[in-house]
């Protein structure tokens, strides 16, 4: 079962800054506070930030409020896991459990380059759902599985039924998500293991044979794509004390 308690504000930033590895003196410009403030606030010692400074926190970890409190579907997240010989490993994976409600009814998949490679440290597994796209990247020792699995994330499952939860990508869909720098088209892509089989350099050729130029195709393209919505809001999302107040403030700043 999805966990029920209900986090606070300063917890759920608290845990996604650890997943993103933001440090608190980024955490204070955004918001705008001095950092012994915004130290006392993530402490849960003072109530001491203001509601526009915690909205300016939560859209810098890539949580929208537009629509309840969810992650961001415009882009793809990527959060790390440090599973360490240094690291206790319940505390390594605890964020993941309780921050489950946001990945709710999401698939779960490791994924490794077609060819193979040394053996770097780190591990990377996808999670795709209706409007998540969500990269975890797992830093840990040769020799130990990582603890990723449905049973971590709560109201999610594996992509597959197999025993292996893996699937491969090329090279170069590859180098984007190592150096996080993935679009959520090509997440789809990878997750859903769709074959290219015309390049950028073709579809250069096939315009310049037919007079087609670049203005017309990114007309076609803004026509055909420009405007998509995820369809499920509803089901997913977290719930936060005073998660009410930040929705209002977020629904104002959009009006």
């Amino acid at each position: 079962m999805v966990p029920t308690k209900r986090l606070k504000a300063n917890e759920l930033v608290m845990m996604l800054a650890g997943l993103l590895n933001l440090d608190v003196s980024i955490l204070a410009r955004v918001a705008n506070v001095p950092t012994r403030n915004l130290m006392s606030w993530l402490a849960g010692k003072k109530d001491n930030l203001r509601l526009q400074s915690i909205v300016a926190l939560l859209s810098l970890m890539g949580i929208r409020l537009d629509d309840g409190i969810q992650l961001d579907d415009k882009r793809v997240h990527f959060w790390t896991v440090n599973d360490s010989i240094f690291a206790g490993r319940k505390g390594a994976y605890d964020s993941l459990t309780k921050l489950s409600k946001l990945l709710t009814g999401c698939m779960i998949t490791r994924v490794v380059p077609a060819k193979k490679r040394f053996y770097s440290g780190r591990e990377f597994y996808m999670i795709w759902g209706d409007g998540v796209r969500l990269v975890l990247i797992v830093n840990k020792q040769a020799f130990k599985a990582p603890k990723i699995s449905p049973d971590v994330i709560k109201g999610a499952c594996w992509r597959d039924e197999d025993d292996h939860h893996t699937i491969t990508t090329n090279s170069r869909l590859w180098a984007h998500l190592v150096e996080k720098d993935l679009t959520v088209h090509e997440f789809d892509r990878i997750f859903q293991q769709a074959e290219e089989n015309v390049t950028w350099s073709d579809l250069s050729l096939i315009a310049r044979e037919f007079g087609v130029t670049p203005h017309q195709i990114s007309e076609w393209i803004m026509e055909r794509f420009g405007d998509t919505k995820s369809s499920n809001d509803e089901e997913r999302g977290i719930d936060i004390d005073g998660g009410g107040r930040l929705l209002a403030l977020a629904q104002r700043k959009v009006a």
